[in-house]
C-alpha cells in the first residue's frame, strides 16, 4: 500500500505533465514550471549548506555539504547528475535530493548544472559529465568520488562511469540511480506495458525526448544510451525504479546485464509510485525510506565520511 501523499503525487504528475504526453513536448512550459522552484524547495536545513562552485573551464555546480567545517578533507565526493530527460532542470530543482545526499554520505554533492538540448544535444552532457569528474579528481585528489542521478542523470552518471574505465583513471567508488533513463532506443517492453499505470510519461514523450537529445546521433552509442555498453568492471550499484513506470525496464535489463558481469547490484522496486520517487524527499515517505537505503549503500561500499 502506497503512502497517501504518493496517490496525492501521482494525481498532481498526470495533471501537470502526463496529460501533455500526447502532443509535442512544449519546451518553454517545462523550463517554465522548473525555472522558479517553490521556496520550500530551495530550503536549506540547519547543518547544512549549498554553495555555488566553477571550475576552470566554466563547469558550474551546485554544491551542498555539512556547514561545519571539517577538520580533515572529505574523504568521499558525490557527482550528482539531475534528470529532466536532457531537456531542463537544474541542480536548484534538485536541491532536496543534493541535500539528502549530503545527508547520506555525510560528504560534499557537486550537482553539476551541464548543458541542455536541444541547444547542447548529444554528446554535450556527456561531455559536461566527464569533465566535471576529471575535475574533481584533481580538486579532490585524496578522496572516493560517487557518482549518482536520477532518469537521464541516472543514464548519464552510468556513461561516465563506462568512460572513466574506459580511459583509466581513478574509477568510482559507487553507482546510485534512481529510475535511469539508459536506452533512448526506448525498446523496453515496459513502454507499452506501463504507459497507463506511470503517473508521469507516455510513450511518445520518452520518445520525442530521446530524439530531441540525440538530434541524429545513434540511439545505441554506450555514451547516450548505457545499456548498450559493456559493463564489466563497473563499481557496485545502488538502481531504485518503480514497478509501474514506463522506464522500469531500463533499470531491470541494466540490472540483469551488470549482473551478469560481475557487477555488484542492489535493485529496490516498488509498486505504484511515480517516475523517480526517491528525488520526493521533501513529500514522500518512501522517498525518506529509500534515503535510508542510501545511507546503508554508502556505509557498505566505505564511501560514508565524517566531518
Amino acid at each position: 500500500m502506497i503512502s497517501w501523499q504518493a496517490m496525492l503525487l501521482n494525481g498532481f504528475l498526470r495533471f501537470t505533465m502526463k496529460r501533455h504526453g500526447k502532443r509535442p513536448i512544449n519546451l518553454e512550459r517545462l523550463r517554465a514550471m522548473t525555472r522558479n522552484p517553490p521556496r520550500s524547495a530551495l530550503a536549506i536545513p540547519t547543518g547544512y549548506k549549498i554553495d555555488i562552485v566553477s571550475s576552470e573551464e566554466g563547469l558550474q555546480f551546485d554544491v551542498a555539504d555539512l556547514s561545519v567545517p571539517r577538520t580533515a578533507p572529505a574523504s568521499t565526493i558525490v557527482l550528482y547528475l539531475h534528470g529532466g530527460g536532457y531537456l531542463f532542470g537544474s541542480p536548484k530543482t534538485h536541491r532536496q535530493v543534493l541535500l539528502a545526499m549530503a545527508k547520506a554520505f555525510q560528504a560534499p554533492v557537486y550537482g553539476l548544472d551541464y548543458r541542455l538540448a536541444p541547444e547542447h544535444p548529444f554528446p554535450a552532457a556527456a561531455e559536461d559529465a566527464a569533465k566535471a569528474y576529471a575535475w574533481l579528481l584533481r580538486r579532490h585528489p585524496g578522496a572516493a568520488l560517487v557518482l549518482s542521478g536520477d532518469s537521464a542523470g541516472a543514464g548519464l552518471a552510468i556513461a561516465t562511469a563506462v568512460g572513466v574505465r574506459d580511459s583509466g583513471s581513478k574509477p568510482p567508488l559507487g553507482l546510485v540511480g534512481f529510475s535511469p533513463y539508459c536506452d533512448l532506443a526506448v525498446t523496453g517492453s515496459s513502454v507499452e506495458a506501463n504507459a497507463k499505470s506511470c503517473a508521469m510519461f507516455t510513450p511518445r514523450g520518452v520518445r520525442e525526448a530521446a530524439a530531441m537529445y540525440l538530434a541524429g546521433a545513434p540511439a545505441e552509442d554506450p555514451r547516450a544510451s548505457p545499456l548498450y555498453a559493456d559493463l564489466s568492471g563497473l563499481p557496485p550499484m545502488l538502481l531504485f525504479a518503480s514497478r509501474h513506470e514506463i522506464l522500469r525496464d531500463d533499470t531491470l535489463r541494466l540490472a540483469d546485464r551488470a549482473a551478469a558481469v560481475g557487477v555488484k547490484v542492489e535493485l529496490v522496486l516498488k509498486d505504484r509510485l511515480p517516475h523517480v520517487w526517491p528525488v520526493f524527499i521533501s513529500l514522500l515517505p518512501e522517498a525518506r525510506d529509500a534515503f535510508a537505503t542510501v545511507t546503508e549503500f554508502a556505509k557498505v561500499i566505505g564511501a560514508r565520511s565524517g566531518a
